[in-house]
């Protein structure tokens, strides 16, 4: 064997139990009690095993504006955080068509940590090429309900002819859910009143434009067959709305991210730029255990990303509120703050794993590969000790960010090792892996036996 690790517990969706970890060739060989000698050894004894992270939604902004993260500072935080897959995509170097993902897979050869899959975008004046772009192997397609970040709006319109195309060759479509109409509204009001107040935040992007962004997108889901995600969906109301058109037969799934569950519209009003993502945080001060609990804990809410979209303190806040780039580091606390909510009763630890690693392997078609401890899995391992208490600090922050929004909050648990294909690529906070040890991923339209493209 090339790696044992002794004396952990494995966790699953559907319980635990204490096994030894045996490594051979990348790959889980088998779990259990053997006598074969390995190459190393771990004990892993009082922490538990689970598979790796599987993070759908990263922003690691490399080709791009690198200044505020790129793919090797990005990986190796993720690897931190006990991520050892995402998927990624970046709105200033947006990908198009095949040409442009296959350059885009030659820039990264050597620049990730950990495996990867890349997604493309979704624009309304480029329909036609939907199923030569999803063949060429990206883990979905992103679309947009309003112009953010420089791209284009796809209205009712545009979503009915995609989501007709993309039925027709089994695309898997990721959804941004805000209105365009009502967003564009808002911003002509609040501009026309001179406001530059943190206070614009979630008056302009209202719960209101993501709940009939996405009730729209959930029904055209619904109608046409297409296979949708809604994206970091950020309160229950949107969440209802969403989870009636899946209950109806759609083929639909519901991320959300930690911010939903931790950052409160307070939190946006007091710290202005460095709160600024949309949508926006929903959470009341006076909200106990939120209901996204609730829904997350129930399976209303399918999975969980970290929606990483980074700036550093000087980046956000150069400028006014307008100016300020949107987005927030996340790829490190995740993991970290849903073990804490595990800890505290909110969610249990098995439904962690399934919404952090299981759900989103099966999602992108990367399951059984990733997402499980079974033997033949990739050894993507992620040993956390679940009672460690830590506060967390920006000068623990990896990423080129620098900070983190969870700054001062005490969680209890957190990764330990993580281990990429039975490769050591974090321990206790510090980046291990090299560069070039991760590997493209292709989606499962580049597999001609799960492709059904015409």
């Amino acid at each position: 064997m090339d790696l044992t690790i002794r004396g952990t517990t494995v966790v699953t969706p559907r319980g635990r139990f204490a096994a030894d970890i045996h490594v051979r060739g990348g790959k889980i060989a088998a779990l259990g009690s053997l006598d074969t000698p390995a190459a190393q050894t771990v004990d892993a004894g009082g922490l538990l095993a689970l598979p790796g992270v599987v993070d759908g939604h990263v922003h690691f902004m490399d080709p791009g504006d690198t200044e505020r993260e790129d793919f090797i500072t990005g990986s190796a935080a993720a690897a931190v955080g006990g991520t050892t897959t995402v998927i990624e995509h970046t709105h200033a170097a947006p990908v198009l068509d095949a040409e442009h993902l296959r350059r885009k897979v030659a820039h990264l050869s050597r620049r990730s940590v950990v495996d990867f899959g890349l997604a493309a975008h979704v624009w309304p004046d480029r329909l036609p090429g939907i199923g030569q772009l999803w063949a060429a192997g990206p883990a979905y397609l992103k679309a947009f309900t309003c112009e953010t970040h420089g791209v284009p709006a796809m209205l009712a319109g545009d979503l009915l002819r995609y989501f007709k195309a993309a039925a027709g060759c089994g695309g898997l479509t990721l959804v941004h859910c805000e209105d365009d109409a009502i967003t564009r509204e808002r911003e002509r009001a609040l501009r026309a009143a001179g406001r530059a107040d943190n206070g614009i935040i979630p008056e302009w992007r209202t719960r209101e434009a993501e709940q009939v962004a996405a009730a729209q997108v959930a029904l055209l889901a619904r109608i046409t067959g297409a296979r949708v995600i809604i994206a970091h969906t950020s309160h229950p109301e949107a969440v209802d709305l969403v989870h009636r058109e899946r209950a109806h037969g759609g083929d639909i799934w519901i991320e959300s991210c930690p911010q939903y569950f931790f950052l409160k519209e307070s939190d946006v009003l007091q710290h202005g730029a460095l709160r600024k993502f949309t949508p926006p945080a929903r959470l009341a001060d006076d909200d106990g255990v939120p209901r996204m609990w609730q829904l997350l804990a129930q399976g209303q809410i399918t999975h969980i990303s970290t929606d990483h979209a980074p700036a550093t303190r000087a980046q956000k806040q150069k400028g006014d509120i307008w100016q300020a780039p949107f987005g927030l580091p996340g790829v490190e606390t995740t993991l970290t703050l849903m073990l804490h909510a595990a800890h505290q009763g909110w969610v249990t630890l098995q439904r962690v794993v399934e919404v952090l690693c299981e759900m989103p392997a099966r999602l992108y078609g990367y399951f059984p590969q990733k997402g499980t401890l079974l033997p033949g899995a990739d050894a993507d391992i992620t040993l956390i000790d679940p009672v460690r208490t830590r506060v967390i600090g920006d000068d623990q922050v990896i990423s080129k960010a620098g900070w983190s929004p969870y700054a001062g909050m005490t969680v209890v648990g957190g990764p330990v090792m993580t281990f990429s294909r039975g490769h050591l690529v974090a321990r206790d906070g510090t980046p291990h892996g090299e560069p070039g040890w991760g590997r493209w991923l292709p989606g499962a339209g580049h597999r001609p036996v799960l492709n059904p493209c015409r």
